[in-house]
Parts: structure tokens; sequence; C-alpha cells
């Protein structure tokens, strides 16, 4: 009897020490694995940090249908495809991948690793506008439409706008991918306004064609150009035919020998336009004899005297003339009606 007991009390402590070395053997496990796990996830605060360098939420978004790896390595695979507008959490991240850890809210089979270009913070959808007008300016919410862009679910409100049309504003309700058709009405008066517009801004260029094809034969016609004196004189029909004075006859009579004001050579000179050119003067002794030989490449010349702005040095009276048949200088009395050829220095003509 008391040996049986002594066997009993035995075994029972031998089961004891079994289930207890069991146990502890267990929890340190549970510990080791515990352990390992911690070394190989990041915990909360570094994920959190990971999150904000990466401007990215822990929970995220499949933007479109893509696949996903077992690593994020160069030799990774392909162990699944997640679905566009699938929500899911952030384990991990390294080199531009999120880590998804395999969990009872998802579907995968296993962890997984996805790229950080393939997620988003909330769905967004395709929002396609179809205009019938080419080239028409479209808004959303007040930012430029770009094709196929995408938005969150949500109102918007598109304006659109495009010449000769008549402006049109619409509300879309998006909370899939949105394809919309718009129809713009064609602006009447806006067209008016365009043809007459159009017509005014070709009469103006057929002015201007005119013009310039009036200045190019005046040019040709009325403009003798003096490379080798570097001046500009007038060569049209009235240097044959119209005599001034130097003086008028009430300053000529008064003595006021340089008061070249009223109906005289200088003063037409000075108010002559040609080709639409203004500052011409009455030319000098020396220039016009310079200008005598070259004579024959003018188109109008009158066997007579011109006169020059050069007053005779010796007597006030008289002003210097030169004759175009032989060049020979004259020292006329100012109140004498003479031929004038004006001049204008430079050799720039107008375009």
């Amino acid at each position: 009897m008391n040996f049986f007991k002594a066997y009993c009390v035995k075994n029972m402590y031998g089961d004891f020490i079994v289930r207890k070395t069991k146990s502890i053997v267990q929890l340190f496990l549970a510990i080791f694995i515990m352990f390992s796990l911690s070394g190989c996830l990041p915990n909360n605060e570094e994920l959190q940090v990971m999150l904000d360098q990466n401007s990215i939420t822990k929970k995220f978004y499949i933007k479109n249908d893509t696949n996903v790896y077992d690593g994020y390595g160069k030799d990774k695979k392909v162990l699944d495809t997640l679905k566009r507008g699938k929500q899911y959490e952030t384990a991990d991240i390294k080199d531009n991948y999120v880590k998804v850890a395999k969990s009872d809210t998802n579907e995968l089979k296993s962890d997984v690793w996805v790229s950080m270009d393939e997620i988003e913070e909330e769905p967004t959808y395709f929002v396609t506008l179809i205009v019938d007008v080419p080239n028409a300016n479209i808004l959303i919410n007040g930012e430029k439409y770009e094709p196929n862009m995408r938005l969150p679910k949500g109102k918007y409100i598109i304006n659109i706008s495009a010449e000769q049309f008549l402006d049109k504003s619409l509300e879309i309700d998006v909370q899939e991918d949105t394809k919309e058709s718009i129809t713009l009405e064609f602006d009447v008066e806006a067209q008016k306004e365009r043809l007459a517009k159009e017509k005014i801004e070709k009469e103006k260029i057929e002015r201007k064609k005119r013009e310039k094809e009036r200045l190019a034969k005046e040019i040709k016609d009325s403009i003798y150009i003096d490379n080798t004196q570097k001046l500009m004189w007038q060569d049209n029909i009235i240097v044959s035919v119209a005599k001034k004075p130097w003086l008028s006859k009430e300053n000529f009579d008064a003595k006021k020998d340089n008061d070249t004001s009223g109906d005289t050579a200088a003063s037409y000179c000075k108010n002559i336009v040609i080709a639409n050119l203004k500052d011409w003067r009455l030319p000098t002794k020396d220039e016009l004899k310079n200008l005598f030989a070259q004579k024959e490449r003018l188109k109008h010349v009158a066997a007579d005297w011109y006169w020059s702005s050069t007053s005779n040095t010796n007597n006030g009276e008289r002003a210097w003339t030169i004759h175009f048949n032989n060049g020979d200088g004259y020292s006329d009395l100012k109140d004498a009606n003479n031929f004038v050829r004006c001049v204008r220095d430079g050799i720039k003509l107008p375009k």
C-alpha cells in the first residue's frame, strides 16, 4: 500500500514537471517569435516616419489593376494581381515599394509588395469630357481639364468656352469612371463681330499695301539718292517748273536780309512732304555744285538757276545760285525768282 502510494506521488510529480517544462518552452518560443517579428517590421512610430517621408497614408487604395510581388528587389517575382479600388494597409516601405501583410481583413495568400506609383490615398476615377468644338477651353472647379484626368468622388462644376460659341456651365457627379459628351451652341453675334473685325483688319492691310505701293512709286518718281554726299534730293516735276524768291518782297524792301518767312524758297522746303518724309531744307552752294556733277542721273532738271541757302558774305541782299546748264555760280538778288530743289540729310528711305 505504501509502495503504491509512493509510486503515484512520483508519477504525479513527474507529469507536473513535464507540463511545466512544456509551458516554459512555449512561452520562450512565443517571446522569440515576437522579437523576431519586431526585428523584421517597423514599429508604429518608425512606420509613421516613413509614411510622412513618402507623403502617403497608412491605408491606401489601388489606383489600377496591378501586379504585386514577393519582394521589392531586382529579382522579385509576381505573386498576385490587386484590383483597382481595393483598400489595403501599409506594413513596411522599402525602395519605393509598400509591403502589404496578409491578414484576416484582406484576401492575400501571403505578404506582398506593391509599387508606390500604383497606390493613392483615396479612390479616383477617370473623367472624360468630349466637347463638339475643337480647342475649347475646359475648366473643372477652376482648374484646367486634362484628357482622361482622374478625380475623387464628388460633384464638380465644368465651365467650357470657345471662340464663336456661347459659354456653357454644368455640374457632374463623379462616383465612378465618368464620360460626358458636351455640345456648345453657336454664338451668332460673336460671329458677326468676328466677321466685322476681319473686314476692318483686311481693309487695314489693304490700305497699308496701297500706301506702301504709293510710297515706293513716289520715292521712285520724286527722290534722288545722292550716295556721294549721303543726301536725299527732291527730284519731281516741280523742281523744273516752280520758282520762288529767296526773300519775300516785304522783307527784301525792309532790308531783312535773313528773314526767309513768307512764300520763299526756304519756307517751301521746310514745309514740303515727299514720300512721308519731312525735314527738307534749301541746299548749300557746295551741295548744289556737287549735285550738278551728277546731273545726268536726275529725272527732272531745268536748264536754269537754282537757289542755294548760301548768302553772299559781301552783300546781304544777294544769295548764291547754281546754273544747271553749265554749273556756273551767280550771286543773285534775294527778291529774284529762281528754281528750287530741296535736299534732306541722310539716305535712309521709309519701309
